[in-house]
């Protein structure tokens, strides 16, 4: 099975990819209709979006409302969908920036409840790593890693290569470092955020 890719509302950058199957989330599923992205279905309370633009995309893919006054988030809800339906590589784009109290319950779903997902826009991919070998495929320019708990990390391919180093909640030092070769990183314990990033003012689009 295609991972699939949510589309939240943030997601004016985002084109299409036929590896993924799409899943629109509130008002990225209009954005996904107006951009020619087709979906498996779309999901939110589409409180972003008119009555008029709801109607058209209940024409075009099923639709899944939701109340308005709930106890989840659209996000959330589209997770949960997503794996009711099997996927299990789930990528959420466009829930970065914007209302921040947003961003920390997307990445809290991350951290604390749903550890495979991987959160992205135009100029960031976010992920967590656990105890594992990862190879790492150079994304934007920049690769930070910042430890979720005491942890343990090698890492090569990069500008600053680290061997058996324990890092620590504490710890930022490992930010703004560069992808130059294979990288491959080995958490030896404990686990790490993972963040390759960009300068908005570069423009990159998603791949």
């Amino acid at each position: 099975m295609k991972p699939v890719r949510l589309v939240a509302g943030r997601s004016e950058a985002l084109g299409y990819d036929a590896r993924f199957d799409y899943i629109g989330v509130d008002k990225g599923a209009w954005y996904c209709l107006c951009s020619g992205i087709p979906m498996i279905c779309a999901i939110g309370d589409f409180d972003s979006i008119s009555k008029e633009q709801l109607i058209k995309l209940q024409s075009a893919t099923e639709v899944i409302c939701l109340p308005k006054r709930k106890n989840e988030t659209d996000s959330e809800a589209a997770i949960a969908l997503a794996k009711d339906r099997g996927y299990e590589q789930i990528y959420l784009y466009g829930g970065l920036g914007g209302r921040m109290d947003h961003t920390l319950a997307n990445l809290y779903l991350m951290l604390y409840r749903d550890h495979t997902l991987v959160l992205e826009d135009a100029h960031h991919e976010i992920r967590m790593a656990k105890a594992g070998a990862y190879s790492l495929q150079k994304r934007f320019r920049y690769l930070s890693l910042l430890a979720l708990e005491d942890s343990v990390i090698t890492i090569s391919g990069v500008a600053y290569p680290l061997a058996h180093r324990t890092i620590t909640t504490k710890d930022i030092f490992t930010v703004s470092n560069e992808i130059i070769g294979e990288a491959l990183l080995t958490v030896e314990k404990g686990s790490v955020l993972l963040i390759q990033c960009e300068d908005e003012k570069n423009g990159i689009e998603s791949y």
